[in-house]
């Protein structure tokens, strides 16, 4: 590394560095014209061309002066040497410089004249106004002091076309007028990058500028390394200041700042500052001229592109937030449920940062941030549903991915072969548990019940009718006949209704029990009639016989069928304390039962019954 120049004695790092000895730039081949001799005299002074009143601002090299041109009456700035006896060569190429640009952002000069002592001087364009640098030390809003950037890189890309660098771009050079206008002064330091009368060549150019700003080949005296990336890496600088309120380089003395500047390190930022500027200060202020912004246009172009995003970064910001959140959320090892506060939040953040990437994507396209921001939310949601066993939601995010990982897509593939093993035992299972149901079909049941009562009712009461107006003599045969009756009727009814005895295994199983309790009732009329047991007697041990086998079926099937049993059973004793209506009572008692019974399958209460 280069030793670092020193300053002269009595200039701060923050203070311009006048140019070093160099050709005069008024001797070229060509001569000057002689420049005009005018009246300078202090105010008021009504017959000098110019009069003079405060000073405005001192520089490293001259003073401004607040005058007055009386010949147009018109307030104008007035630049002297600062010290009558130096080099008049800096003031004098700065004003045949700024002459040269016209521009709406460089101070027009109005005439270039020496006064009556010799002493030469330029007037222009008086700014009223303040310099920059007090708007910023004042809290200048970001996006006001980068308009004002933006205007100084018209004005440096102007003079680049023309061949000229500034070398002393800073705050403090730059003046906001009272309405906004933007200038940018000082060119006293401005060397040019062609052959020129007037300016000396960059290449020859020694140590100047402004160490606390200064470009490393500005810092080591390279003039054959300036070129128009040296006013970029100064308009970093500035955006540095702009971001942060302080020098970009920094120093106990000023011998060291040069050496800062010399070294080049990356700018550092200590505070929040927006990423996409701290991303284009940095370029601005690489090392290498190779590396930063090739003009002060693409600087601009890079600001100005942050301006008309800057909504759209915020956006980005705030989805950036909410994406950290979802992958603190949804990281490895959480063991909290999807319907959990956490597992809600999660949703919620991923919705959130979606929706925030999704509107940076529509405001800002060629954005590739957002995209990938995107991505990554949509890659850990998708991981969170594979850890929550929800292998749908998870192939839905992983589609709206250019790619996904194998290990995703893997872990997808597996959760989704363990998904459907499960719910195909649990099918199994639920077709098990339907089987061992009999509860089911319940209105059919009860049309089935009420209906078998009917029959029972109506075979009893007109056996016991005929048997009372002596038009029937009941015999065995008879009962035979009256109880045969409901069971083929039942038969037929139960065919007709096939889904009473077809819904599940369980209740196929019921309905051929009570089929063989019912045909087992015929068997038993049948030998009572073989045997010739009297009609009475046979009724009462039926109706015993029926009582028990609903007592079994309540037992092994149904609870409810002791309904039945129940009633049956005091039909048999009803019989048997009164045997001249036992037709009646039998019939009454099994209705009774029957009709209970359907009465209490308007619910389900279960089943009792085991494979």
């Amino acid at each position: 590394m280069k030793e670092p120049r020193s300053i002269p004695e009595g200039l701060s790092h923050a203070t311009t560095v006048p140019s070093g000895p160099h050709r005069d730039p008024l001797k070229p081949p060509l001569p000057l014209p002689p420049l005009p001799q005018v009246t300078v005299a202090p105010a008021p002074a009504p017959g000098a061309d110019f009069e003079l009143s405060e000073t405005i601002a001192v520089g490293g090299m001259g003073r401004v002066v607040n005058a007055r041109q009386t010949a147009l009456d018109r307030a104008v700035a007035a630049k002297f040497l600062k010290d009558p006896d130096g080099d008049a060569s800096a003031l004098l190429r700065e004003a045949l410089v700024t002459g040269r640009l016209e521009h709406p952002n460089i101070v027009p000069v109005h005439l270039l004249a020496v006064s009556g002592d010799g002493a030469p001087f330029f007037a222009m364009k008086r700014v009223d106004g303040t310099p920059w640098s007090d708007a910023l030390a004042r809290g200048q809003p970001l996006v006001d002091a980068l308009d004002v950037l933006l205007k100084v890189c018209d004005a440096v890309s102007f003079a680049h076309a023309r061949g000229v660098l500034h070398r002393d771009i800073k705050p403090d050079n730059v003046m906001i007028g009272s309405y906004g206008e933007v200038y940018l002064v000082d060119w006293g330091l401005s060397v040019s990058l062609v052959e020129d009368r007037v300016l000396p060549l960059a290449r020859q150019s020694d140590f100047a500028g402004t160490p606390a700003y200064m470009a490393p080949e500005m810092a080591a005296g390279d003039g054959a390394a300036l070129d128009e990336r040296s006013d970029v890496y100064l308009l970093g600088a500035t955006l540095y200041e702009v971001l942060t309120g302080r020098l970009p380089h920094r120093a106990p003395t000023p011998a060291a700042v040069v050496a800062v500047a010399l070294e080049g390190r990356s700018p550092q930022f200590d505070q929040p500052v927006p990423p996409e500027l701290a991303s284009i200060c940095r370029r601005a202020m690489e090392k290498r001229p190779a590396d930063r912004y090739p003009s002060a246009k693409a600087l601009k172009d890079a600001l100005t592109s942050y301006l008309r995003h800057r909504e759209a970064w915020l956006i980005y910001e705030q989805a950036r937030q909410r994406l950290a959140q979802l992958e603190e959320l949804t990281r490895p090892g959480t063991t909290e449920s999807r319907s959990s506060m956490l597992g809600i939040t999660a949703h919620a953040a991923f919705a959130e940062c979606r929706f925030g990437f999704e509107q940076v994507r529509r405001l800002w396209p060629e954005f590739e941030g957002a995209r990938a921001g995107l991505a990554e939310a949509t890659l850990h949601m998708a991981w969170h549903e594979v850890r929550h066993d929800d292998p749908r939601a998870a192939r839905i995010l992983v589609a709206q991915l250019a790619q996904a990982p194998e290990a995703l897509l893997s872990a997808i593939d597996e959760l989704e072969q363990r998904q459907y093993r499960r719910e195909a035992r649990l099918f199994e299972l639920e077709r098990d548990a339907r089987d061992l149901e009999i509860d089911v079909v319940l209105r059919e049941k009860r049309l089935f019940s009420f209906a078998f009562g009917l029959v029972v009712l109506v075979g009893g009461l007109t056996v016991q009718v005929l048997k009372e107006t002596t038009w029937l003599s009941p015999t065995t045969g008879l009962g035979l006949i009256v109880f045969a009756v409901p069971v083929v009727s039942s038969e037929v009814f139960s065919r007709i209704v096939r889904r009473a005895r077809e819904d599940n295994a369980a209740q196929r199983r019921l309905v051929l029990a009570l089929r063989m309790s019912a045909w087992s009732s015929v068997g038993f009329w049948v030998m009572a009639f073989l045997v010739g047991l009297p009609p009475e007697t046979s009724l009462t041990l039926y109706l015993a016989f029926v009582a028990g086998n609903w007592l079994v079926s309540a037992a092994l099937f149904h609870p409810r069928g002791a309904i039945v049993a129940l009633a049956v059973g005091l039909g048999a004793v009803g019989t048997l304390i009164a045997p001249r209506f036992a037709y009646a009572i039998s019939a009454l008692c099994s209705f009774g039962g029957f009709a209970v019974l359907s009465w209490s399958l308007r619910e389900r209460i279960g089943t009792k019954m085991a494979r």
